[in-house]
C-alpha cells in the first residue's frame, strides 16, 4: 500500500476518534488559516500533522484551543480561546504557515498583547533566554528580540530585557513580537523613534556615531517620545524595519542589510548603498514626492558634491532632478537636513522636495 493510501486511512481513523470521544455540547470548531491566537500557552507538542495537534487538544481537558505551526510542527495547546460568536480573524494575529483550531468553548479570554518586562519569565518561557536579568543571569539574556522570538512561545508585543554592551550590562527594549505590515513576522527589536519635528536625532547629531543613550524610558513602548537605546550600538541584524508615521497613519518599508550594529553601520559617515527603489522610499509616507533624475540611496545618503546646503540623509533616499553632478534638491528619510532650494533644515524626519512638499513624521527604526 503507497504512504498516501496509510495517510489517507490514519486522517480518516483520527477523524472518527475525535467525533466519538468530543461531547455533543462541544460538537463545534473554529479554524483560522495563517493566522495564531496571541496567547499564554499552555504547552507545546510536536505533532507530524495538524491532526495529531488536534488530538492533543482534545485529548487534554483544560485544552480550548490551539497553534499548529506546519512549516516546524510545533503546536502550542492554549487554555484561552475566542468567544461566541468568534468575530475570529479580528482577534487574531496573521502570520503564513500557521493554524489557529479552537475545539472547545472558551472559558477564558486571551490576555491584552502586552507584556511587562518584570514578569518576562512568567510568559510560558521555552527557553531561558527569554528570562529577565538577575543574578549570574547576563549570559542566558537574549542578544535581540529575535532570539526570545525564535526560543520561546511569547508572541506578544512588550518591553523586554536584551544583552547590551559593554559587557554584564542589559537594556529594557520594546520587542514588536506580532508580524509588522511590510515588514514581515515578529521579533523586531526597537532602536531609534524620531520626531520630524524636533532636532534630537538630525543629520549631524553626534548621536548617530556615539555610545550615549537617549530617554531610555521612551523605549519600551510606540508611544510618539524620541528614544535612542543601546540597541543602536549593540545589536546584530540583518533586515531593517522603518515606518513613519504621519496624521495618525503608519506606513512601513523592509530594509535589508546586515551589521553588527546600526552604529558599526551608519557612525563613521561612510555612504553604504542598499537596494530600494523610489517607489519603496516613498511608500513610507503617503502623497510624497522626491525627484528622479539622480538618486542616492542607503545609509549616510549625500550627493557627489557634499554641499552643506544639499539633502543628506542617514537611512533614506536624496535626489536631484536631472544628473548626478547636481545638488541634491529632495529627500525622504531618517536623520536628514539641506536647505538648497527652499528645503526645511529643521526637518529631522520624514519628506522635503524643494518647496513643493514638506512633511514631517515621526520615525521608528527596528532591527531584526
Amino acid at each position: 500500500m503507497k504512504r498516501m493510501e496509510y495517510l489517507d486511512i490514519f486522517n480518516l481513523l483520527v477523524l472518527i476518534r475525535l467525533f466519538i470521544a468530543t461531547p455533543s455540547t462541544n460538537a463545534f470548531s473554529f479554524t483560522a488559516k495563517d493566522s495564531y491566537l496571541a496567547s499564554q500557552g499552555m504547552k507545546t507538542v510536536f505533532s507530524k500533522d495538524w491532526l495529531s495537534c488536534t488530538l492533543a487538544c482534545q485529548d487534554d481537558d483544560m485544552c480550548a484551543s490551539y497553534n499548529y505551526n506546519t512549516l516546524t510542527g510545533s503546536c502550542d495547546l492554549n487554555e484561552q480561546g475566542l468567544q461566541q460568536p468568534f468575530s475570529g480573524p479580528n482577534e487574531l494575529v496573521k502570520m503564513q504557515g500557521m493554524i489557529f483550531h479552537q475545539i472547545r468553548p472558551a472559558s477564558k479570554l486571551p490576555l491584552p498583547r502586552q507584556v511587562q518586562s518584570s514578569s518576562q519569565c512568567d510568559c510560558s518561557c521555552t527557553s531561558e533566554s527569554a528570562c529577565r536579568p538577575g543574578q549570574v543571569t547576563y549570559g542566558r539574556l537574549p542578544i535581540s528580540c529575535k532570539e526570545i522570538w525564535e526560543n520561546s512561545r511569547i508572541r506578544v508585543d512588550g518591553s523586554f530585557y536584551i544583552r547590551a554592551e559593554p559587557l554584564s550590562q542589559y537594556a529594557e527594549v520594546f520587542c514588536h513580537m506580532t508580524p509588522i505590515p511590510g515588514c514581515g513576522d515578529g521579533g523586531w527589536t526597537l532602536v531609534m523613534k524620531i520626531d520630524g519635528n524636533k532636532q534630537t536625532f538630525k543629520h549631524d547629531s553626534e548621536y548617530w556615531n556615539n555610545t550615549v543613550a537617549y530617554s531610555e524610558s521612551s523605549g519600551t513602548s510606540l508611544h510618539n517620545t524620541e528614544t535612542k537605546l543601546s540597541s543602536f550600538w549593540s545589536t546584530p541584524f540583518t533586515r531593517l524595519c522603518l515606518g513613519m508615521k504621519y496624521q495618525n497613519e503608519t506606513n512601513w518599508i523592509a530594509l535589508n542589510y546586515s551589521g553588527s550594529s546600526l552604529r558599526e553601520v551608519i557612525g563613521n559617515g561612510t555612504f553604504k548603498e542598499t537596494n530600494l527603489t523610489v517607489t519603496e522610499w516613498k511608500k513610507l509616507l503617503n502623497n510624497s514626492t522626491i525627484q528622479e533624475g539622480c538618486s542616492f540611496e542607503g545609509f549616510n545618503s549625500h550627493d557627489k558634491l557634499r554641499y552643506g546646503i544639499s539633502a543628506r540623509a542617514r537611512i533614506g533616499i536624496i535626489a536631484t532632478p536631472n544628473n548626478c553632478q547636481e545638488s541634491a534638491q529632495s529627500r525622504i528619510g531618517f536623520g536628514t537636513t539641506g536647505s538648497f532650494y527652499n528645503m526645511d533644515p529643521s526637518n529631522s524626519c520624514g519628506n522635503e522636495n524643494r518647496d513643493n512638499s514638506s512633511i514631517k513624521a515621526f520615525g521608528y527604526i527596528f532591527v531584526q
